[in-house]
């Protein structure tokens, strides 16, 4: 039998199925692996005893693939892949990417714009009343009305658009369970609506919970910038809640979008059950003959051992989407998994990363006696003393891992937090150096000027040349030629063309030219994106420079002026920009319009 979650009729035929209980439609290719979420969740739903097929990347141009399996007995859920699936689409510059990692064979086309809407829409149209249940990143972050980058409009809420009953934001385990276990009870839709983790919609204000916190509608938010930053900073406060929050009300039409409460974090154990769960951990077969699916390279022989990160960086949608409180696995769970990569078909010897979001936060906790906490990062402006995170751990994850018969290597590959790296020094980065850096240590200091860091919610870039330094001499101490890897933004708001300048010029400095670059993206839902959008800090309340258009392409050729088109840029641009007020806190800034 295959071992894989059906793709066709025949594959669900092959299990003896006459109908399934759920389709998960996905944009990407079905690669069975803990890293894609589309699979993940499959495997949970299966682990619950459900008949579950998954419909990767369908021809939306009709409604013949959506209807191959049939209409399933309980609900739809959609997904537009591991990526808003405009990001996947086009870059910051809004030209069609000439790739899909997440496709096979890394072809571009296979999915369309705006996925979770198109697929919901084709749905709605062959299987009229099938309950609806919209999952994955872009439904996450597009849960309330949003500024889309792509088309630089507002855009009212995905469920809307998609004509969906739900969305289930974040990483869902419990909510779409929850979903399934009272459709399957006779439950209809309309009546499951006090489900952590869920965003739904009535027309009667009867049905909003009493307790709800209203904020700006979309009408008014679409006449008012000023109206937009209200309703993100009442959204974005209560978002620092967790679970503890309260529900989140917004107008739409005549529609009353209510967002209840994050689901509870997983314990350990429940994190255990979830990755021990039988991923193949490959591609699905099909794909074979076209390459297979990129993406998977990348991930393979990775161990994802916790969730969540506290930084709360104000351009990332980790902490909307995962949330801050980080939530790890054991080592004996992480051990397990280390001894079935060992046993997968292509394993080589070598692990290449035991980590999460940032790889040593694993283990990290609070310890506020108060239990509730509205800071906005347990890392910005500085440290929090109740924020724990003990590097020892992450070092046990890894070691974990490298205890395994057959693992020759344990390599940390997603980056490390150098704030929290420096905090311990030597007696984290030393046994990291020597036991799990192959070559390259990744860090994200992302600029270099304070004002710009300050708008980032990062740390000052003291803190980062201290963390080299301290860097230099684990290396030199290991016996081994190791390089950081430091990651850097472009045209973040509250960064002028002198602080791109200042940029490009430490990155001379440092000896070599970096690919990693990346030059910002308002992504929706993000503390960043508001503020491109409104030209306004809504916490602090001040106005913020934006780079745009020139400015904006400017600064990233800056940082990489080894382009001969970047030089040419550059060299045109010299003496056509000023100082910008308003890039540091406080400061008086360039109105936006």
């Amino acid at each position: 039998m295959n071992t894989f979650l059906p793709i066709t009729a025949e594959e669900a035929g092959q299990r003896g199925w006459k109908e399934i209980d759920i389709l998960l439609i996905t944009g990407d290719a079905y690669v069975d692996h803990p890293s894609f979420g589309t699979a993940l969740i499959g495997r949970v739903l299966e682990a619950e005893g459900y008949r579950v097929a998954i419909l990767p990347q369908p021809d939306w141009r009709s409604t013949k693939d959506f209807l191959r399996f049939g209409r399933p007995r309980l609900f739809v859920g959609i997904s537009a892949g591991c990526l808003d699936s405009m990001l996947a689409i086009y870059t910051a510059h809004r030209t069609p990417r000439r790739r899909d990692e997440y496709a096979p064979g890394g072809m571009a086309g296979l999915r369309p714009p705006r996925a979770s809407v198109v697929y919901a829409n084709r749905v709605r149209e062959c299987m009229p009343n099938i309950p609806i249940l919209l999952g994955g990143i872009e439904a996450s972050m597009r849960r309330l009305s949003h500024h889309d980058f792509w088309s630089e409009t507002l855009r009212r809420s995905i469920l809307l658009d998609a004509r969906a009953n739900w969305i289930a934001y974040g990483m869902a385990e419990h909510t779409v369970c929850t979903i399934a276990r009272l459709l399957a009870v006779g439950k209809p839709p309309e009546q499951i609506r006090g489900v952590r983790g869920t965003v739904w919609a009535t027309s009667s204000a009867a049905d909003v919970p009493r307790e709800a916190v209203n904020i700006p509608g979309h009408e008014e938010i679409a006449e008012s910038k000023g109206s937009f930053s209200k309703a993100f900073r009442l959204w974005y406060t209560e978002q620092q809640k967790g679970y503890r929050g309260r529900p989140v009300v917004q107008k739409a039409g005549f529609q009353h979008l209510v967002q209840m409460p994050p689901s509870a974090p997983l314990s350990p154990a429940e994190m255990d059950r979830i990755y021990c769960l039988p991923f193949t951990r490959q591609f699905h077969p099909s794909y074979e003959r076209r390459g297979g699916v990129p993406a998977l390279h990348v991930v393979f022989s990775s161990i994802t051992a916790h969730r969540g990160c506290a930084g709360g960086c104000a351009f990332c949608t980790l902490a909307a989407h995962q949330g801050r409180i980080i939530q790890s696995r054991t080592t004996d769970s992480i051990r397990e998994e280390a001894g079935r990569i060992v046993r997968t078909d292509g394993f080589h010897g070598t692990i290449t990363d035991v980590g999460g979001p940032t790889a040593n936060m694993y283990g990290a906790s609070c310890g506020n006696p108060e239990g509730e906490c509205l800071r906005t990062s347990c890392l910005f402006p500085d440290i929090c003393p109740h924020f724990s995170c003990d590097g020892s751990h992450h070092l046990d994850a890894l070691n974990a891992a490298a205890g395994v018969p057959g693992v020759r290597h344990v390599f940390v590959g997603t980056g490390v937090r150098h704030d929290l790296a420096l905090r311990q020094g030597t007696a984290y980065l030393l046994p990291l150096c020597r036991r799990h850096v192959g070559g390259h240590l990744k860090t994200a200091p992302e600029h270099v000027s304070d004002g710009v860091l300050a708008r980032m919610r990062k740390s000052r870039h003291t803190t980062f040349e201290s963390f080299r330094g301290v860097f230099k001499t684990a290396a030199g101490k290991s016996g081994k030629e190791l390089h950081l890897v430091p990651y850097f933004m472009s045209g973040h708001p509250g960064c002028d063309h002198a602080d791109g300048e200042r940029l490009s010029a430490y990155i001379a400095r440092l000896g070599h030219f970096t690919e990693q670059v990346q030059d910002f993206i308002p992504l929706p839902m993000t503390l960043s994106g508001c503020i491109y959008w409104t030209g306004r800090d809504p916490l602090a309340g001040d106005e913020v420079f934006v780079p745009r258009g020139k400015d904006k392409s400017i600064q990233r050729a800056l940082l990489q002026p080894q382009d001969p088109r970047n030089r040419v840029r550059i060299r045109r641009s010299r003496g056509s920009f000023s100082r910008r007020p308003g890039n540091r806190p406080g400061g008086k800034g360039s109105k936006v319009g």
